[in-house]
């Protein structure tokens, strides 16, 4: 299999456009005869490295699980702009026995020579993105305080005659018209809010194709949507209220890179240097207007729209199994609709036709239940077999580690040979390439030792022990942010399907469980008081019994029911395979609520 890497900057006027690199990439795997898989990062600076570049740290894990035999990129560059990356995707590709095709062209990294060119080569571009990074910057101010445009204008503005900034009208009377609701007392989310209904275009969804991707911080889960589906949002209102742009000002910093050694490391420190203030921009909002708007701010808060005042338990745990959706807590000031709801379900969305909302607080009180009072769980996850397959994959990761940390002791020890000739002992390249592999090799020592950890974790089945700790470390007192740190440690993702049954109808739930592919089937009715525990599945079936099992689980989360039921769940009208026992039965005085 070839992986086609392909890398675009933030500079869309460069020579290699993700289309071409691409096409270039399948011709190649043609040529070889072989299948391809394609790795993007589109508008992500070579500098840096793999762990904020997805289609790099995609295809680096694809490699390690040898999927990819093959890598090609259109050139160099396209892999990276700094030195160390270099060297770690050189060290993953010798690790791995990949055959690397630049260009189309094979080209052995085997060999000491081409070694020491393709570093050359990283050693120049590092020096040449440095430059232009230098150039950019300067360009840019100078374009500044021209009044001249460059990167994304804001919102009703475009590039003009000599580059400078016209308005553009049909986002512009918008601009006007959301100041004017401001100044007469309409707060920023509401605004949004009467934006969306009327169906009005936002800067992404007017302008842009392609997808957005967002990064949960306590999941580390990252979705993608489309920048054609992105609504106006409250906070996007406020910051443009607030846009001196529009009243014909724009402030503008220079920054400048300072470098410095800490703790043997370098250090590079983004520094403003100037501020450059250009007053010949077009207006769209009277200076007067503009200042009365954002004196008037202040009073708009009490009328900026509905916020959240809620802790929510579950979010960035939770997907519509309809519409693959997130699914969000929500909860009314006013009311009692306090819910969990698919995010297509709600405005501005407003496209998932199938989903229900389930109620929030009985949501969150089962799954701290089930979670930290079921009996049940703990014996099966601290019971769960040992994951054999994984402890081999990383025993061999392992083993190409310690093959990487003997080259980069033989890399030292020669360096530190050079650097004791008199004559070359004050070369800077050869001391930050020295400082870098050193650098690199107590990398991969501690890579080894944490492998060494699961490794054993694994075979000792540890993780389990993990599970059984967080399990008991719960407490009915304990404050939210750590309870949510706990249940995310268990928990990787909820999918919920609502079932339609008459008037009502009924909810189904599964659990995938974190570090373990195990997973438990919930079933309850619309009312979310009584949870039956269907079915407790894994990755693998080690029985003629769980085989069986996992085939009536299938059917059941395909159709709706099974063929052969066995003990039975009775629902109104609905009828499950059941090979759990244990029903969770809520009370109302015992529901957890996190105001």
């Amino acid at each position: 299999m070839l992986g086609i890497y392909c890398r675009t900057s933030k500079n869309r006027a460069e020579k290699f456009t993700i289309d071409n690199q691409r096409e270039a990439g399948i011709d190649c795997a043609a040529k070889l005869g072989i299948g391809f898989r394609v790795y993007l990062d589109d508008g992500i600076s070579g500098t840096l490295d793999e762990s904020v570049r997805d289609g790099l740290s995609d295809l680096f894990r694809d490699i390690r699980k040898g999927e990819i035999t093959h890598v090609y990129c259109i050139d160099q560059s396209r892999i990276e702009r700094d030195t160390r990356t270099w060297d770690f995707f050189v060290a993953e590709c010798l690790n791995n026995e990949i055959k690397y095709y630049p260009g189309g062209s094979f080209f052995d990294l085997d060999s000491g020579t081409n070694r020491m060119f393709a570093k050359l080569m990283s050693i120049v571009n590092a020096y040449y993105s440095e430059i232009t990074s230098k150039k950019v910057r300067i360009a840019n101010a100078k374009k500044a305080s021209e009044g001249k445009t460059h990167g994304l204008k804001p919102y009703g503005y475009k590039k003009g005659k000599d580059n400078k900034y016209e308005i553009y009208e049909i986002e512009a009377k918008n601009v006007r018209r959301m100041f004017q609701l401001s100044l007469d007392g309409i707060g920023a989310y509401s605004i949004a809010n009467r934006f969306n209904a009327e169906g009005i275009p936002t800067k992404f969804s007017g302008n842009f194709t392609g997808e957005i991707t967002r990064k949960d911080k306590y999941t580390k889960n990252k979705t993608k949507f489309k920048k054609g589906n992105v609504k106006w949002r409250g906070n996007v209102i406020s910051d443009m209220l607030n846009n001196k742009m529009y009243k014909g000002v724009r402030e503008w910093n220079r920054y400048e890179d300072v470098v410095r050694y800490e703790n043997d490391k370098l250090v590079k420190d983004k520094v403003a240097v100037e501020l450059i203030i250009n007053n010949d921009i077009p207006v769209i909002i009277d200076p007067e207007l503009w200042d009365a708007v954002n004196k008037n701010l202040v009073h708009n808060r009490k009328n900026v729209g509905r916020k959240e005042h809620y802790h929510y338990l579950l979010n960035g745990l939770i997907i519509c199994s309809h519409c693959k959706n997130e699914i969000i807590g929500k909860k009314r000031l006013k009311g009692s609709d306090n819910a969990y709801k698919c995010k297509g379900k709600r405005p501005p969305h407003n496209n998932c036709e199938k989903s229900r909302g389930i109620s929030l607080p009985k949501l969150e009180t089962f799954i701290i239940q089930h979670l930290f009072e079921s009996r049940q769980l703990k014996k099966l996850l601290v019971e769960a077999p040992k994951n054999g397959t994984e402890a081999l994959r990383l025993k061999k990761v392992k083993v190409q580690k310690e093959k990487q940390k003997s080259d980069l002791n033989k890399s030292v020890t020669r360096l530190a040979g050079i650097l004791k000739d008199r004559d070359l002992e004050e070369d800077e390249n050869f001391t930050l390439d020295y400082k870098a592999n050193k650098k690199k090799l107590q990398e991969v020592e501690s890579e080894i030792e944490s492998l060494t950890v699961r490794i054993s974790e694994i075979e000792n089945n540890s993780r389990s022990q993990r599970s059984k700790s967080l399990i008991e470390h719960y407490a009915e007192d304990v404050g939210f942010d750590e309870l949510k740190k706990l249940v995310h440690s268990l928990i990787e993702k909820i999918e919920i399907h609502h079932q339609t049954e008459s008037k009502s109808g009924f909810f189904t739930l599964n659990v995938k469980y974190r570090f373990y592919d195990e997973e438990s089937l919930f079933v309850t009715d619309w009312q979310a008081m009584k949870w039956h525990w269907v079915a407790h599945y894994r990755k693998e079936a080690f029985t003629g019994v769980q085989m069986k099992e996992d085939k009536d689980l299938r059917e059941f989360m395909n159709k709706g029911k099974v063929k052969k039921p066995g003990k039975k769940v009775q629902f109104k009208g609905y009828e499950s395979y059941s090979s759990m026992s244990e029903i969770v039965n809520l009370k109302k005085e015992e529901f957890i609520m996190f105001d």
